[in-house]
């Protein structure tokens, strides 16, 4: 795994797949979740999306991804709508998109979200994870991330918090980071963000909107903003969730003119909060 200082001020384009996985899929964020997202994870789902707009005759220029962790899988689903002939401006939201690498005492440093949790150490030119599995505590690394959160985690808080002090990086692939078409957010989709609101053609949200995550009363408040940031009537949403490399189980609704969501497609058995989606006249039908 390389630090996030060589990470960061590296080549984007000399970056490779794996460079990017093992570097994001050792990030553990503040709310527990990875920051990895594996190349092409959602290829097969995106050729089914494209063939359904395509059969729909359908027009996207605007694109939502929510919950696009390292930004992977949104690249390459804007870059599956350019070449397929949509115009399509992407925006692309999470919830912990920023970060800094800040100076530590030693010579060390430290990937900081700006809450003060930390993601990555940089101790002697190497890179250590602050969160520990079950084998450290069989090599004995977990006394040694004890040691290093109690001595350096307070000094690295004090510097993220203060936002006055390192670099500011974007946690997401640098080759996202840097593209002009791509919008990124920092967003909470569970507090409906105004600026959203009525903005898209289609949305995506991958492995974002599920039961594991969200208690009940704040997965419903997901869904209906979810539903709000549809443009209106002929947009089109995707709700998926992967299950292995190859399970995905997925909805792709339409909604009509009467402002109501329809299933077009399913993929898998479907999404598990299907119904929520759904008003009671679908449901019904």
């Amino acid at each position: 795994m390389q630090t996030a200082t060589k990470f960061f001020s590296a080549d984007p384009d000399g970056l490779t797949a794996r460079d990017e996985a093992l570097f994001f899929g050792a990030l553990r964020t503040g709310n527990a979740t990875f920051k990895r997202t594996d190349q092409a994870r959602l290829r097969t789902v995106d050729a089914a999306l494209i063939e359904c707009l395509d059969r729909a005759n359908a027009t996207v220029d605007t694109a939502l991804d929510l919950g696009i962790s390292s930004g992977v899988t949104t690249a390459e689903l804007a870059a599956a709508l350019t070449q397929s002939g949509h115009r399509v401006r992407m925006t692309g939201t999470d919830r912990s998109l920023a970060a800094r690498i800040v100076d530590l005492p030693m010579g060390c440093r430290a990937l900081v979200e700006p809450t003060g949790h930390v993601l990555q150490y940089e101790i002697l030119g190497r890179a250590m994870r602050p969160w520990t599995r079950r084998l450290d505590y069989l090599t004995g690394m977990a006394l040694a991330r004890t040691v290093v959160n109690r001595t350096l985690a307070p000094l690295a808080r004090a510097q993220a918090v203060s936002r006055q002090a390192g670099n500011s990086v974007a946690l997401v692939s640098p080759r996202l980071a840097q593209s002009d078409a791509m919008r990124l957010i920092e967003d909470d989709i569970t507090l409906r963000n105004p600026a959203l609101v009525g903005g898209f053609d289609l949305i995506r949200a991958a492995n974002v909107l599920n039961r594991l995550h969200f208690q009940p009363g704040s997965l419903l408040r997901a869904v209906e903003n979810t539903r709000s940031y549809l443009r209106g009537p002929g947009a089109w949403l995707l709700v998926l969730r992967t299950h292995g490399d190859t399970d995905h189980r997925g909805t792709l609704f339409r909604m009509g003119d009467d402002g109501v969501l329809a299933i077009v497609e399913r993929w898998g058995g479907g999404s598990e909060i299907e119904e929520l989606f759904l008003d009671k006249r679908s449901q019904s039908t």
